[in-house]
């Protein structure tokens, strides 16, 4: 029998995350697939095997500087890895496209790392899959996508998806994967593919990956119980365009949805994306309901600029985006006894799209303070710049001709959103006085230890001392930096 091993190299994108704590659904959906139980490991293992010997707490902890955070989530010790990679026939690599981002505790794998990393094992055949089979992977913005070749891989093989029902006998057989610290692990849960729009933004790959297809209710609620018997309790629901779009915004089967995996009882149930014109009162009222505290409707908005929004085709315009953060925070910006709002908006912003102008940053700039000055809560604004991939209408249309001629303008605009922006929609968020619970110490820089909770855009916490790493605490608010928080522990 063939022995093999998936490698996961963390994927991040626009609709599914599974860059650690997040355990994402690639992963699944490949192991699944197997009548054996594939051995599971990630890229930290890989980088940990690449190394020739076994890294001590103070390799990855450092004691006077920052933790190293391309080993923190190994799965093996490196002796245990050595005897796996003798006996191996074959790896199957999962590389995501990589919606680039920062990450406290993880570092994704690309291309480019994991040909060099596997080079030694000549002998074991080396099988590429994931979202970069077809559009390719960046780790930066503002650059085009390195695209796969079997210069680098022995195959490149795509994942077919035929129908859900199909699917969930994978999903089901995957949940016997041997995922380690399966209690510290955010389950992501696929509600959807496709997009429920005719034609997409000009820079958005998820119609051309797939059909616009709804993961029926029951589906979803097997998964999740299936999962929490097995121990693990935190789940998103992120892999989709848009959430209040499941089942074309039918309510009654979004609340089927809802209130079938609240009856399990997990300890955590976020979202992630959200059309905002997709944002009424009814779906709002049922989200903030079933979900837990400290959940984030991501919107697109991608620009505040009327001008942009009609060459890209962009899923929602000006008005329709305002009305859409004020739903959001007329029901779900009551703070919960673990210390945070409900459910509150998050903003995407992406630079580079086509027709954008200096004009177009102050447009941003200028709706985002309407929005703080409205003393309306958002969690978090995400700015980013864009990568055209190939198929896409911005990458056949203009590629990185707007970003190139608008970068000069990029940096100073960035700092001036952190500042007057971010830090004062922080300390209308977390107020200091807050008390935060179930922060989980996740890593070290110098003598200031990070927290975060279990969920979907948590907000990251440092305590200016060293505490125990993966412990829990919980923190009263004292102070506010750009784009987290200072606590102390109580």
């Amino acid at each position: 029998m063939i022995k093999r091993a998936i490698i996961d190299c963390y994927t991040d994108e626009p609709s599914g995350l599974g860059v650690p704590p997040f355990l994402g659904t690639w992963p699944r959906e490949v192991g699944g697939r197997y009548r054996d139980n594939p051995i599971y490991l990630n890229i930290d293992d890989i980088r940990l095997l690449s190394k020739g010997y076994e890294l001590q707490e103070k390799d990855i902890y450092n004691f006077t500087g920052k933790t190293n955070i391309s080993f923190l989530n190994r799965q093996y010790h490196y002796k245990d890895l050595v005897d796996i990679f003798h006996n191996l026939d074959q790896v199957i690599i999962i590389i995501g496209m990589q919606t680039p981002g920062k990450y406290l505790s993880a570092k994704p794998g690309t291309i480019l790392e994991i040909k060099k990393l596997l080079s030694p094992y000549k002998n074991i055949r080396k099988i590429l899959t994931g979202p970069s089979t077809k559009f390719g992977t960046q780790g930066m913005g503002g650059e085009y996508a390195l695209i796969p070749s079997l210069d680098d891989f022995d195959e490149i093989r795509d994942i077919e998806f035929t129908n859900y029902t199909d699917l969930q006998k994978v999903y089901l057989k995957a949940s016997t994967l041997d995922i380690k610290n399966k209690d510290k692990k955010i389950v992501e849960i696929e509600t959807s593919r496709g997009c429920n729009r005719i034609k997409g933004c000009s820079f958005c790959t998820e119609p051309l990956k797939n059909k616009l297809t709804y993961r029926d209710e029951n589906f979803i609620i097997e998964e999740i119980k299936q999962y929490i018997s097995l121990g693990y309790k935190y789940f998103r629901l992120g892999k989709q365009s848009c959430i209040f779009s499941y089942m074309g915004g039918d309510e009654k089967r979004i609340e089927k949805l809802l209130k079938g995996i609240k009856a399990l009882n997990p300890k955590v149930l976020h979202i992630d994306n959200c059309n905002p014109v997709m944002v009424n009162e009814k779906r709002t009222k049922l989200f903030t309901k079933y979900l837990t505290a400290g959940s984030t409707a991501a919107f697109g908005i991608e620009s505040f600029d009327e001008n942009v929004i009609n060459l890209n085709n962009l899923n929602s315009d000006l008005e329709a985006s305002i009305e859409a953060i004020k739903i959001i925070n007329k029901y779900g910006k009551d703070r919960d006894k673990n210390g945070n709002p409900i459910l509150l908006p998050g903003i995407n912003i992406i630079l580079g799209l086509i027709g954008e102008t200096e004009e177009t940053l102050e447009k941003n700039f200028y709706y985002l303070k309407y929005i703080l000055d409205s003393n309306l809560l958002v969690r978090r604004i995400n700015i980013r710049q864009v990568v055209p991939y190939k198929g896409t209408y911005l990458y056949e249309k203009a590629g990185l001709t707007f970003l190139n001629k608008n970068k000069k303008f990029y940096k100073a605009w960035i700092d001036k959103v952190r500042h007057e922006i971010d830090l004062k929609m922080l300390e209308k968020v977390f107020p200091k006085g807050t008390i935060l619970t179930d922060l989980y110490s996740v890593c070290y820089e110098g003598n200031v230890t990070f927290l975060r909770q279990f969920g979907s855009y948590s907000i990251i916490v440092g305590v200016k001392k060293r505490l125990p790493i993966n412990q829990f605490f919980q923190a009263r608010i004292i102070g506010h930096n750009l784009r987290s928080l200072v606590g102390e522990i109580v």
